[in-house]
């Protein structure tokens, strides 16, 4: 199983979660040590991602990959950053 999310492309890697581990070595380094795969739902349909210590260049639209064996689902996100 593989869950990748994902900005404007495929290799933009924000977090990718596979194979049962976090795997940090394709993430681009404005979200190294941000980002929180919760797994806690994932049996019954429901992936969450965690973004720590937002920025305003977080702002924008994001992809979320879902992949188990021939079964795969997308699924976009617009995340709207706001300033006090």
């Amino acid at each position: 199983m593989e869950v990748r999310w994902f900005r404007s492309k495929f290799s933009t890697v924000v977090h990718v979660y596979r194979d049962g581990q976090d795997q940090d070595g394709d993430q681009i380094p404005e979200y190294l040590g941000r980002t929180e795969f919760l797994k806690d739902d994932i049996a019954i349909g429901k992936i969450s991602l965690r973004i720590h210590n937002i920025r305003p260049s977080d702002d924008g639209q994001y992809t979320c990959f879902f992949q188990s064996g021939d079964v795969y689902e997308e699924a976009l996100l617009e995340l709207q950053v706001a300033g006090q």
